[in-house]
């Protein structure tokens, strides 16, 4: 068993407006239908969710009451939720939809997840969880949290053979850019100081994203950060190729 997150950047179109990426959407469904084993599928939000966390000022992800649409927020995440799933079953995938409120709730700022015996159930019968980044109650306010935590949360809970992380770029990059194919713990720990957190993103950016793989690692699950937009990479790795991207040993 898989949990795979998808990088929002994989699925939409940067910039100021939301803009689903049918075509990126597509092509990385149709390589997920062609894994073999079950896995449950997180994904985030990017620009569906960066502007208006950029434009309503919550890049802490903490929602003061009154200061952003939440409602309308939500609603623009759960559209982008829907084309994504709607390209998940065109691919010939079973995905079901798995809010991310419904299935985690809030403990000291971090996601825990509640919901394992429905997922698993889902696995079982075939099916592709598939969870999104959400907005939760957090106190008075509210508090997003990045579909990178989830993910995170979701393998520290089902402990799964691997964690894999889609994203924009080819896989973890020392500070020269050259790209490691395959590092220890320690060797993560090393690398990971060096990676500086963007000023634009909620989820912390690959600072933010080394940070939840650290937990991944600590809870006994080996990670992968692959290039999203080179899917076929994944099958490579599943079918013991060598693959691009970086692949991270947690013992």
């Amino acid at each position: 068993m898989l949990v795979i997150k998808a990088g929002g950047s994989v699925i939409t179109r940067k910039g100021g407006r939301p803009a689903f990426d049918r075509t990126a959407a597509a092509r990385l469904a149709r390589a997920l239908a062609r894994l073999r084993g079950p896995f449950a599928l997180v994904h985030g939000t990017g620009s569906y969710g960066k502007p208006p966390a950029v434009r309503y000022n919550y890049l802490s992800g903490r929602i003061a009451p009154g200061t952003a649409p939440v409602a309308a927020i939500k609603a623009s995440l759960l559209e982008l939720h829907s084309l994504f799933i709607s390209q998940l079953a065109a691919a010939g995938l079973r995905p079901v939809s798995c809010p991310g409120c419904a299935c985690f709730s809030l403990a000291g700022g971090r996601p825990r997840l509640t919901a394992a015996p429905a997922l698993k159930g889902w696995l079982g019968r075939g099916f592709t969880p598939v969870i999104n980044s959400d907005i939760f109650m957090s106190g008075a306010g509210f508090r997003v949290v990045s579909s990178d935590a989830l993910a995170a949360a979701l393998a520290a809970a089902l402990r799964p053979e691997l964690a894999v992380f889609l994203t924009d770029v080819p896989g973890l990059l020392d500070p020269d850019g050259a790209l490691q194919p395959e590092l220890s713990r320690a060797g993560f720990r090393a690398l990971a100081r060096d990676i500086g957190a963007p000023r634009s993103d909620v989820s912390g950016g690959m600072a933010g994203k080394a940070r939840e793989i650290a937990r991944i690692l600590a809870a006994g699950v080996d990670a992968a950060v692959l290039d999203g937009r080179r899917p076929e990479e994944l099958l490579k790795l599943r079918a013991g190729r060598r693959a691009g991207g970086t692949y991270i040993h947690a013992r």
